[in-house]
């Protein structure tokens, strides 16, 4: 019987307690109509693997919730009034904030097109965080894309019975047992913490330490007022992006890392010394590993000293100091406390999570590289594929904002790397225009060949 697990429950935590569905967005721009025969049998494919789950919550206060198959597949969705050729990120964007997606009780992922008025085709797949991660999303759409049959491990959930509740009480057990163990591991990270004098989290800084400064943030409530998303889609050739960050002695991560703070600092400038905090998620999916959710992140701060064409090897070593902690066991503190945190009332969960400064003012998450099948479908070749995520349901009257800062996703597609990004903060973004000219920007900084959607 099989359950949700580590990071499955921020996005569990998120559906509860604030109302919200994260959701991941694949979109492809081809060049010509894509028939519904081919669309029902990616569907059909889709429908079989992992990303057509459904959470059962546990009959045992405690107990984690349960993974189960989904019974039904969900209908393609199929618009046939064309849109402009102008339009495909509005569209997409539109998709991606109301689609009705429901871990509970609807359908976890959906399959949508639209032509264009050229005589082209945009296809959307949508699919809960909760349900996939991001290399999970890319795996599953390249399986359904190339007709290659991944049906999901897991059966249709029983229900309740005598089994799961006798099931659903060891669970319980075992969550307080884990609570434990996870309260005593954090117990002797701070004691260590205190006995050595130094921080454990995986936050390296390039330069002294008076130089590790953040200023202090206006509320995110308030610099969002209107909790609005501003999107950015840019494409730029694979060999000149990795061309680029050779030449200043990076990787394509950190010339993306550096890509994004830049932009970001542009728009809101900060003192002089002062850092940005870079959340970097971090795949760590095993073979034949079908968990919902497969990664760990860790945290570099960029100086604001680095500028758009600086060297970019202090920040490569950054980068790689903070991958050998996570390698080392060496996780956040909130990571160890989980388990501690399930057993808790809601109310309490929210305010320990919600308190203090750390939420990074910038998100880069390297998807990764694919061949150009990815982006194939029915033999035709698609002229552009992007990969990103939102929160669905933020509230612009609550207390409560989804990301801050930029968020920015990099999918590799064949010859092609797509960088697509989400400005949260208004006072920096007020639009959509503002974060393309401001990216484009940075780009031209750098001197990287680009194509903004």
């Amino acid at each position: 019987m099989r359950r949700l697990h580590g990071q499955d429950f921020t996005y569990w935590f998120m559906h509860r307690a604030f109302g919200w569905s994260v959701v991941l967005q694949l979109v492809w721009t081809f060049p010509r109509a894509v028939s519904r025969s081919d669309l029902d049998a990616v569907n059909a494919a889709l429908g079989a693997g992992p990303l057509n789950r459904r959470v059962t919550r546990a009959s045992v206060m405690t107990a984690r919730p349960r993974w189960g198959h989904a019974p039904a597949v969900p209908d393609v969705i199929c618009d046939t009034r064309p849109i402009a050729n102008d339009g495909v990120e509005a569209w997409a964007a539109e998709e991606l904030d109301t689609v009705p997606l429901d871990p509970e009780h609807g359908a976890t992922y959906r399959l949508r097109a639209v032509p264009t008025e050229d005589g082209g085709c945009v296809v959307s797949l949508t699919a809960l965080h909760l349900v996939t991660d991001g290399k999970g999303l890319v795996t599953a759409a390249a399986d359904a894309l190339a007709g290659r049959a991944t049906p999901d491990t897991l059966g249709i959930d029983p229900g309740p019975s005598p089994r799961t509740v006798v099931a659903d009480t060891g669970d319980a057990v075992a969550g307080v047992v884990s609570a434990g163990t996870g309260i005593a591991t954090a117990a002797g990270a701070l004691i260590r913490t205190a006995v050595t004098g130094r921080s454990r989290r995986a936050l390296p800084v390039t330069g002294a330490e008076p130089s590790r400064r953040r200023r202090p943030r206006t509320p995110i409530r308030d610099r969002s007022p209107r909790a609005q998303t501003t999107w950015a889609i840019v494409s730029v050739p694979a060999a000149e992006f990795a061309a680029v960050a050779q030449r200043h002695g990076g990787t394509v991560n950190t010339l993306f890392i550096a890509l994004i703070t830049g932009a970001l600092r542009s728009a809101s400038p900060t003192g002089p010394g002062e850092h940005l905090k870079v959340g970097i998620p971090v795949d760590q999916r095993g073979i034949d590993d079908d968990r919902a959710n497969a990664t760990a992140g860790v945290s570099v701060l960029v100086p604001g000293s680095l500028r758009a064409g600086d060297d970019l090897g202090s920040l490569r070593q950054d980068c790689k100091h903070a991958y050998s902690a996570l390698t080392a066991g060496e996780r956040a503190m909130i990571v160890h406390l989980q388990p501690a945190l399930r057993l808790l009332p809601l109310s309490v969960v929210v305010a320990a999570v919600t308190s203090g400064d750390g939420m990074p003012d910038v998100m880069t998450s390297n998807i990764g590289s694919y061949p150009g099948d990815v982006a194939t479908l029915a033999g035709m070749q698609a002229t552009g594929m992007a990969f990103r995520g939102d929160a669905i349901g933020v509230d612009p009257g609550g207390p409560h904002r989804f990301g801050d800062g930029l968020q920015a996703w990099l999918l590799q597609a064949g010859d092609t790397v797509t960088i697509s990004v989400a400005a949260f903060d208004e006072s920096a973004f007020a639009d959509g225009a503002a974060l393309r000219s401001g990216l484009a920007a940075e780009l031209d900084r750098w001197g990287v060949l680009h194509r903004i959607w």
